[in-house]
């Protein structure tokens, strides 16, 4: 049981990295975005978005794929 419980918490520390990195990512073309064209009418939609809405729903979507698999 032992070796299964490694397996299953490498799988999860696997999970959350690809999370992690998609959500900076995220932040990445947000800050991209916001120095390009950095008008305020555009940026607060898009930082909204980014910063909130997207995160939750891949983790959601994640939270999805894991329990399929």
């Amino acid at each position: 049981m032992g070796k299964q419980a490694g397996d299953l918490k490498a799988r999860f520390l696997k999970v959350l990295l690809i999370y992690l990195a998609i959500l900076i990512a995220l932040q990445l073309i947000g800050i991209a975005y916001i120095l390009q064209e950095p008008s305020l009418h555009k940026g607060i939609p898009l930082a909204i978005f980014l910063g909130t809405i997207l995160p939750i729903i891949l983790a959601l979507i994640i939270t999805r794929l894991v329990r399929i698999a």
